[in-house]
């Protein structure tokens, strides 16, 4: 039930000090985290709009810049004193896929309004939350000109420590993607290997505890941005899409009529990483769900013939069979990637007529059309026609790729999807797509986005060496802010160009990954065969473990190290421990309460990693020890039975 408490209009307290201007200080409803705002006279005299963030006393963000041109004007400088309203947000609501389904939304939020002389009325909205703070430029007046925004002067100022930060896709393509490794413990303030700079979300070690910097809410009347070293002291400011981004020719500055509320700014802060982990901050700052009727939305697992071999995608005998097994396995789904349209047989309509009879969602692949004159995703006739024909035809979802850029005009392509999609009861993966901003508070019927270097990687060799520190970074990077289509749990290795890349996880590690990475859409990415030939009990494991959760709990991990994470469906918990290091060591966690006195069935590394231990532990006090080899990891489930 929302409840939205209209608190009071607060006054303004002016603080002593020749370089201070009035100053506005918002609180967590908790009172441990303090967003304060404060004109800070310039040497030219000016005064400019700054703000700070501290928990308990101990800084966050050090004083950095707000503010934006629009039309040629600054806001941010000179502002005159504001009109502030202040309201209690406290709403709880449920997703229909994440890492805890039953959520709520509860902060303050601070509403400044100026009317600076001679400019547009410009508000800063800031909210507040227990674990973390974030604000928004809002201009309100209605008006049908267009107006450009040519930069924005937003900084995040972090106190020296540890960084762990994905470069901005950059290659020959110019097409970001969002999957670099990330750049990991390096010194804050670091600049970026290329010109173009880091994207979101960025991960801090500070003294002052754990930060996650990133965006929330897009809705089409701003691009996706991403994050340079060109503010003050080298401090992290905002960055728009690149000009070359040549997918389309389009300005990558911000235009918009009025009104124009922009994107969140977020960080995401805690004295502790588990913090950072179990935020939903990023689908907090999203509108509430759009859709009255989600019974038919359902997260789920899939399989998917085009890891292995991208030919059987056009053999409608092999989709038979991965629909066959997806029956075997007791999985929801099976995805059909590109190329559908060219299947012999019957055909695509013919495996779903199969599928149905087999309880199995068929999942077909969609080009976005960005960069296209025509395609049938970005034309929206088309588009409805055709989400007309996979509702009538029995289809459950849909993944829609290469959207390769962060400009506005495909920035706005998202949320068009998803409302048609929703529109026929059909489910949405993004791929080759931006990075989640929390869009699936309001259309629940976006399942997963890809937005980071999964398993497609595992054809070369140098990703394979990699993969075991990425694996224990991007859970407390990339995965925090949304669902992520790694497409995990591989044992095999993938053949490109007739020679196999070798994997260097061991087959624990991947089995935890169906635990420790969250997704909506739970694409498991090896063949058919790979799954058949394991022993019952990891078998057992991909059949039962779950897509969606009531809880997720960081046990114990450090980024780019190791993560162990549990996670709960009903009286159920999963656990899934990795291990980001070569060499072999000793693991210790302690479980969830509930779990202690109980026993947990663990699948943990052989001999090899090419091999796998079972037992059966119980622990008295809960603490766990574990022993994983170098790449290694392992997967435990509370034995009810």
């Amino acid at each position: 039930m929302k409840k939205i408490l209209c608190l009071a209009l607060a006054a303004l307290v002016l603080l002593p000090g020749c370089n201070t201007r009035p100053l506005y200080e918002a609180q967590s409803p908790d009172g441990h985290l303090c967003f304060t705002l404060e004109n800070v006279r310039q040497d030219d005299g000016s005064r400019q709009l700054m703000y700070h963030v501290e928990r308990n006393a101990r800084p966050v963000i050090l004083p950095s810049r707000l503010g934006l041109e629009m039309d040629g004007a600054e806001y941010g400088r000179n502002l005159p004193r504001p009109e502030i309203r202040t309201r209690l947000i406290d709403e709880a609501y449920t997703l229909s896929s994440g890492k805890q389904l039953r959520t709520r939304d509860y902060c303050t939020e601070h509403t400044l309004t100026f009317r600076p002389q001679g400019k547009r009325c410009f508000q800063l909205v800031v909210r507040v939350y227990d674990d973390g703070a974030a604000f928004r430029y809002v201009f309100p007046d209605t008006d049908g000109t267009p107006h450009t925004i040519g930069s924005e002067a937003t900084e995040f100022a972090i106190p020296a420590g540890k960084a762990w930060i994905h470069p901005y896709d950059w290659n020959s393509r110019k097409k970001p993607s969002y999957e670099q490794f990330s750049r990991n413990a390096i010194p804050v303030r670091t600049v970026a290997p290329k010109e173009q700079g880091w994207a979101f979300p960025m991960l801090f070690e500070t003294d002052g505890g754990w930060s996650l910097v990133t965006e929330a809410s897009l809705d089409g009347c701003y691009p996706a941005t991403h994050i340079d070293n060109s503010g003050t002291a080298g401090a992290y400011r905002i960055r728009f899409p690149e000009a070359d981004e040549p997918v389309i020719p389009d300005d990558p500055r911000p235009c918009s009529t009025l009104p124009w509320t922009l994107p969140w700014r977020v960080i995401a802060t805690g004295p502790g990483l588990d913090t950072i982990f179990s935020t939903q901050i990023v689908a907090h700052l999203n509108p509430p769900c759009a859709l009255e009727d989600t019974d038919w939305i359902r997260a789920g697992k899939a399989t998917w013939s085009w890891w292995y071999s991208g030919g059987t995608v056009r053999d409608y005998k092999a989709q038979l069979k991965y629909v066959d097994f997806c029956r075997e396995m007791g999985w929801d789904y099976s995805l059909i990637d590109a190329s559908w349209e060219r299947m012999d047989g019957e055909g695509m309509e013919g495996v779903v007529r199969h599928a149905a009879e087999q309880g199995v969602g068929i999942w077909l692949w969609y080009h976005s059309g960005a960069g296209r004159d025509s395609s049938i995703m970005s034309d929206p006739p088309a588009r409805r026609a055709e989400m007309k024909r996979l509702q009538e035809l029995g289809v459950r979802g849909i993944k829609v790729d290469f959207f390769d850029t962060d400009k506005q005009r495909v920035i706005a392509l998202y949320p068009a999807i998803l409302e048609d999609a929703a529109a026929h009861h059909l489910m949405v993966d993004f791929h080759g797509a931006t990075l989640p901003h929390g869009w699936e508070r309001t259309w629940p019927n976006l399942m997963s986005t890809e937005a980071i270097k999964g398993a497609e990687g595992l054809g070369r060799q140098e990703t394979c060496d990699r993969m075991a520190e990425h694996d224990a970074t991007v859970v407390f990077t990339r995965n925090v802010v949304g669902s992520m289509d790694y497409t995990p749990v591989t044992f095999s290795n993938k053949i490109r160009q007739g020679v196999p890349a070798i994997r260097k996880t061991s087959m624990a590690h991947q089995l935890a990954l169906a635990v420790a990475f969250e997704s909506g859409f739970q694409c498991f990415a090896d063949r058919a065969e790979a799954y058949q030939a394991l022993s019952e009990g990891p078998k057992a494991f991909l059949r039962d473990v779950p897509a969606a959760w009531d809880e997720s709990v960081l046990l114990a991990g450090y980024p780019s190290n190791y993560a162990v994470i549990a996670r709960r469906k009903g009286d159920v918990w999963w656990i899934g421990g990795i291990n980001g290091k070569p060499e072999t060591r000793e693991l210790t966690f302690n479980l969830p309460p509930s779990c202690q006195g109980k026993t947990i069935r663990w699948f943990t590394d052989g001999a090899d990693i090419n091999s796998f231990a079972e037992c059966d532990m119980t622990s008295l006090d809960g603490t766990v020890r574990l022993t994983v080899l170098g790449g290694g990891g392992f997967a435990g489930r509370l034995v009810t039975d």
